[in-house]
């Protein structure tokens, strides 16, 4: 039985890893990840306003993991600002999820929640984004 919770834990160990390995590290897998939030969080607030709670978590959890990605470029980057943003913009997501989570969502805080974490991606796009001649955003150069 040790031996078999030892391997479990291996390979749970193996695949976080593994996992882990696939996070945006270059400006290309940044771009990749953040290249699905703007459908994900158009479909999510679509979903808000037809109160379909259930397809606005499934956009969010696209978000999310973008987000994620994100974070991730930014700790090998080692740009602390960018790390601090894109914790803030998590930890609003993950707020809004509660609220999607609850057994009967109050639209209104959802409302507000969505606000707040439209707010929290402003600021790493003003410091490293900036939009192309097609208006889509790219990350800055240099940075």
């Amino acid at each position: 039985m040790r031996r078999f919770i030892t391997y479990v834990i291996a390979v749970l160990i193996a695949g976080s890893a593994a996992l882990a390995a696939q996070k945006a590290q270059t400006p290309e897998e940044l771009d990749k990840a953040m290249k699905k939030v703007g459908p994900a969080n158009g479909a999510m607030n679509k979903a808000i306003k037809s109160m379909a709670w259930a397809d606005a978590k499934k956009q969010l959890e696209i978000v999310e993991e973008a987000l994620e990605d994100a974070h991730n470029f930014w700790v090998v980057k080692k740009k602390d600002d960018a790390m601090k943003m894109s914790k803030d913009a998590m930890a609003k997501a993950d707020a809004l999820e509660e609220l999607l989570d609850k057994s009967t969502p109050d639209s209104v805080a959802i409302t507000a929640a969505v606000k707040e974490f439209a707010s929290s991606c402003l600021g790493c796009h003003k410091q490293y984004r900036e939009q192309d001649a097609n208006q889509q955003f790219i990350l800055k150069p240099g940075t």
